[in-house]
């Protein structure tokens, strides 16, 4: 068994190019498309001779922070930091831009490496506005998708009518959250009620399944919760909802249809849109919620060797004890931990076979929550897993009772240069699986409490060209 290291993990996303979003025009599908780069509000509003503060609550992991604002009218702007004091505009990592078009300003504050903590916005004067705030970091809110009988749409697509019952699919990152809550809003920032919601896998602690009624009023999905290190996060997705009042006309026009009163027809279309299976309402919840992850109590890793004795892969052993009942799928998988460049994949780990101590229920034989199956495991209970582990490139043949390699997958037809063939390619694969320099290993196991928050290693260094020659020196051929 070997010691955790205490030293957090860091962001694995690595991005080319980071671009600016701006919190008008096209800056909607920007934020709501890129995971980082993400509204924490956007808010609505006109001041008559008034003073009104708008809380930005800012996570730790935020690298740039862009505060934004249109207006009309006479209307003072101030960011206070989490000090509680005015941000000093002569700051060295700041970049600010205003401009005039019209009757209407635009100003905007860019922040790097922003202090975590609660920021405000301090709006004084007389005048309509529109402000919001965008943040690029490690912590995202993204991606949903509302599910109807008329198929998926994605949230630039997405006409409700008013009245529908709906669930959306929503990811977040998983090893980040704390806790989370979702709520409806309107243009104005304001509640207009709270979303039910569920975790929809043990497993998958980055994936949550809404349950909404749609309001009669334009609205915005909004995430709030604490990070990790307990700072408060809070994201908006950017597109304001339109609810219908009837379903929007088909394409290419239909059938003539009688008379109906504009009441009666938005509940017959707000039945037919709605789509929400009952067994969803089970488990839903309201307010915060701290996402559920399985606690590891310990884990080690050994050498597998073949019945002849010679090394073929990794055994991983790990201990769990789960939160809840429920039904989970702990499937380890396991990489280097620093891939070289043109990383072909073959040296990746897939499973061979495991079990687990005591057996959960709904598994058939203990094996079978490794390849697709799904168990009940008890809460409470600490469960002992032992999972035998080789490379990517090889193959059990089940009939055969054999391995054999899957070279064919990384030396593509044609050879290196030839019709369809990756120049490289071959070269790259041979020098991965026939490298003598030994490496660990980068443990991921799906929805248990470190996966991705703590870097998991395992103990022991591989020399990869050790199991390529055992089982060349078994007879193992390439895969037909």
């Amino acid at each position: 068994m070997f010691t955790l290291s205490k030293a957090g993990l860091k962001s694995f996303l690595v991005f080319a190019a980071i671009t600016v979003c701006s919190a008008f025009g096209s800056s909607v599908a920007c934020a709501q498309d890129d995971p980082n780069a993400q509204y924490i509000l956007i808010q609505s509003g006109e001041l008559a001779a008034q003073v009104r503060e708008i809380e930005v609550p800012v996570e730790v992991g935020v690298w740039k922070l862009q505060f934004n604002l249109q207006s009309t009218g006479d209307l003072n702007w101030s960011i206070i930091t989490p000090s509680g004091r005015p941000m000093a505009q002569d700051m060295p990592n700041l970049a600010i831009s205003n401009t005039k078009e019209g009757s209407t300003d635009k100003r905007s504050i860019l922040l790097w490496d922003p202090r975590p903590g609660m920021w405000k916005i301090r709006l004084s004067g007389s005048g309509g506005f529109t402000t919001s705030v965008t943040a690029q970091g490690e912590l995202f809110v993204c991606c949903i998708q509302f599910f109807g009988r008329a198929g998926v749409f994605s949230m630039d697509r997405f006409q409700p009518v008013r009245g529908a019952r709906l669930h959306a699919q929503i990811h977040t990152s998983s090893y980040n959250i704390d806790t989370i809550e979702f709520r409806l809003i309107d243009d104005h920032g304001e509640l207009i009620a709270p979303i039910k919601f569920r975790q929809s896998d043990y497993s998958i602690p980055y994936n949550f399944t809404l349950l909404l009624d749609t309001p009669d009023r334009p609205f915005r999905i909004a995430a709030r919760g604490r990070d990790m290190s307990g700072k408060s996060f809070q994201r908006v997705i950017g597109w304001l909802i339109k609810p219908q009042t009837s379903e929007p006309p088909i394409a290419g026009g239909g059938a003539a249809t009688s008379p109906r009163t504009e009441g009666a027809q938005a509940v017959d279309d707000a039945q037919a849109q709605s789509w929400a299976p009952q067994e969803w309402n089970q488990n839903v919840v309201e307010g915060e919620y701290r996402v559920i992850r399985a606690q590891i109590v310990d884990w080690s890793d050994e050498p597998l060797f073949s019945e002849k004795g010679n090394p073929i892969g990794i055994r991983l052993k790990y201990s769990i004890r789960f939160p809840v009942d429920g039904s989970y799928s702990p499937f380890p998988s396991l990489y280097p931990e620093r891939a070289s460049r043109g990383f072909t994949g073959a040296l990746g780990m897939r499973v061979h076979k495991g079990s687990v101590e005591p057996e959960p229920d709904g598994a058939q034989k203990s094996s079978q929550w490794l390849f697709g199956g799904r168990g009940i495991f008890k809460a409470g209970v600490i469960y002992n897993f032992s999972v035998d582990l080789v490379p990517n490139y090889v193959y059990f043949n089940e009939q055969k009772g054999s391995f054999c390699l899957q070279t064919k997958a990384y030396i593509q037809a044609g050879g290196p240069a030839g019709p369809g063939g990756h120049p490289g390619l071959r070269e790259r694969f041979e020098r991965e699986v026939m490298s003598e320099t030994k490496i660990r290993y980068r443990i991921s196991i799906s929805g248990i409490d470190l996966d991705g928050w703590q870097p998991l290693l395992t103990e022991r260094t591989y020399a990869p060209n050790a199991w390529y020659q055992s089982y060349r020196r078994e007879g193992a051929a390439d895969c037909q």
